[in-house]
């Protein structure tokens, strides 16, 4: 059962504080009746909040989390590259079939220890040339062979999976968990994050969404009722237009709809089916 006194904000690019209207106007609520917890790697500017949680960023962020071994045992550094070089553009298919090149960039930034580099993108797909929306899925192995798996299936199987086993056993989960479960509310703030259990929150998310295609001269396919039917955990994970990251697989742990048993992610509510 979804505990709504977990909720998911949306990460101010500048950082600005929590009391700025950005972040109240995300709740129906007082969002000073929240412990608001920012989850990204930001958080390192917070200094007062990390000089009680130093392991924080790096307990939780997917920029330092690791290392991840993919399901064909291949190994990355850092959790960013797993899922970033999980995903295959059209450069590295051919003929339904993965590419040479494509193992060899794979293996290149599943060695990198660092997800910034000097003199290099931290996005792999820029690196190629493509844009992220231009990706044809993620490879799973399975049974002997290389599949792709669309958006949601990857999402489900590769992403909240992988990252669940990394962060449910820290300090920094074990924090977060230790406030729910004292009765507070929560607010976990991410750069994909969105609170769905607001319709003031989701029409101003598809504002935002009219306005970004104005920016860039696209037209709109989306209807304000898309954003407003996103109503559970289970309705945003099934999204399709909507990205939906790590401080969703922890919203998921604290709500207890997924847990890590013997290093193993039990779905305790169908909630990856």
């Amino acid at each position: 059962m979804e505990n709504k006194n977990v909720v998911m904000l949306k990460h101010h690019p500048m950082n600005v504080k929590f009391t700025n209207t950005f972040y109240t106007n995300q709740v129906d609520d007082d969002l000073s009746d929240y412990v608001v917890v920012d989850v990204t790697s930001r958080v390192l500017r917070d200094k007062e909040f990390m000089s009680e949680h130093p392991r924080f960023a790096l307990e939780l962020s997917p920029f330092f989390i690791g290392p991840v071994v993919a399901s064909d045992g291949a190994t990355a550094f850092i959790f960013e590259h797993f899922w970033q070089c999980g995903k295959v553009y059209p450069c590295h298919y051919e003929n339904g079939k993965l590419t040479p090149e494509f193992f060899k960039w794979r293996e290149e930034w599943y060695n990198k220890r660092k997800t910034t580099d000097k003199n290099k993108t931290r996005h792999p797909n820029e690196e190629l040339g493509y844009r992220a929306s231009e990706c044809i899925g993620n490879i799973y192995y399975e049974n002997g062979e290389y599949r792709l798996l669309d958006y949601i299936e990857s999402r489900k199987k590769i992403y909240f999976v992988e990252y669940a086993k990394l962060v449910y056993s820290t300090d920094s989960f074990k924090y977060l968990k230790s406030i729910v479960d004292s009765g507070k509310k929560l607010a976990l703030v991410d750069f994909d994050g969105f609170n769905y259990y607001s319709e003031n929150a989701m029409r101003k998310r598809y504002e935002s969404y009219l306005n970004n295609c104005k920016k860039y001269g696209a037209k709109p396919t989306l209807a304000e009722s898309d954003f407003t039917a996103i109503k559970t955990l289970n309705d945003a994970i099934n999204c399709s237009f909507l990205a939906v990251g790590h401080g969703f697989v922890i919203k998921a742990l604290l709500d207890g709809a997924i847990e890590v048993i013997d290093g193993k992610v039990v779905d305790h509510y169908g909630l990856l089916r």
